[in-house]
């Protein structure tokens, strides 16, 4: 049985005539028949009555029809579904990084509107890596530090995945302006062991692959969350601080001017290790012109931040 028989006997049934069925399709009767007769026999059942004013569905043909009109329809869907994919559209995976959104949020902005698929999906490592050597995504957008980044390197390369760094970040210490730390000008491992530590659940990534780069001193206070809004709320209404390269909201400023939050920057370890920031994708991909542009906006996005960054060290135009 073939999706093309099923689509022939859909015909038949709604002409209830093999003749005009096969003028509608466009080829000859004898194989709109023999398409009957195949699907038949591997059934086991008779599809249609024959009379000398053509064809008419037996019960078991009205099954067949229910059934045939869901697989055709689910088919076209498939079918429509990834030719709008592969024509329009752009994927991206990215660890919880606000300038990996906003880059995002301008890109759908500045582009003319058009009907297509548009993905970004905030991931831990291991789950992006997923995604970029699968197609889900054509990049992937990390921050880790770049000791531990050197362990993973050769997992990305088996994987047919290149990491190609654009910048580097120094990490920061968020928490409320009213904090207790609030007033320091650095933040030590020691300064924040009384307070909780808001942290990304990783739960197939290991932690040292994190954006948040605490894994070689585990707090004895931390709460585990799974969106930025959550993290928001804790850092505005308790003691609690986050860690990170970027406002843990991406429209930060827009809070900041309404007086719904306070927090304030701080940055962390004397002297701060700085994160590696860069994009994974398959070693001989081209960038689309979408992606292309993306990564233009993420470069201006990270420049933009009032974090320090450096140079950028690796060309991902190719």
């Amino acid at each position: 049985m073939t999706i093309q028989n099923l689509r022939y006997i859909l015909e038949v049934a709604r002409f209830g005539s093999i003749s005009r069925a096969a003028q509608a399709l466009f080829i000859a009767q004898s194989a709109v028949s023999s398409a009957i007769r195949d699907t038949e026999e591997e059934l086991g059942v008779r599809l249609f009555n024959r009379t000398n004013r053509g064809v008419t569905l037996t019960p078991q043909g009205r099954d067949c029809v229910k059934y045939a009109q869901e697989i055709i329809e689910r088919t076209d869907f498939l079918r429509d579904h990834f030719r709008a994919r592969s024509a329009i559209g752009f994927s991206v995976s990215t660890q919880h990084l606000p300038f990996a959104v906003r880059a995002f949020d301008e890109l759908l902005r500045e582009e003319p509107a058009q009907k297509g698929e548009y993905a970004i999906r905030e991931k831990e490592a291991f789950a992006i890596l997923r995604d970029v050597t699968s197609g889900l995504s054509e990049l992937g957008v990390v921050a880790l530090e770049p000791e531990q980044l050197n362990i993973v390197l050769r997992r990305f390369e088996e994987e047919g995945v290149r990491y190609a760094e654009i910048s580097r970040l120094t990490p920061h210490i968020f928490l409320r302006s009213s904090h207790p730390l609030a007033e320091k000008t650095c933040v030590t491992y020691e300064d924040l062991t009384p307070y909780p530590f808001v942290t990304y659940d990783q739960e197939e990534t290991p932690g040292y692959l994190s954006e948040e780069s605490l894994f070689y001193a585990p707090f004895e206070y931390n709460i585990h969350v799974c969106d930025r809004a959550t993290k928001m709320s804790l850092l505005r209404s308790t003691e609690a601080f986050s860690i990170g390269v970027d406002l843990p909201n991406f429209n930060g400023d827009v809070y900041f001017r309404r007086g719904a939050a306070e927090l304030t920057a701080i940055p962390f370890g004397d002297p701060p290790v700085p994160l590696s920031v860069g994009l994974l994708m398959p070693i001989d991909h081209r960038l689309s012109p979408m992606g292309e542009k993306y990564v233009a906006l993420l470069k201006k996005h990270i420049e933009a931040l009032r974090l320090p960054t450096v140079a950028i060290h690796e060309s991902v135009d190719a």
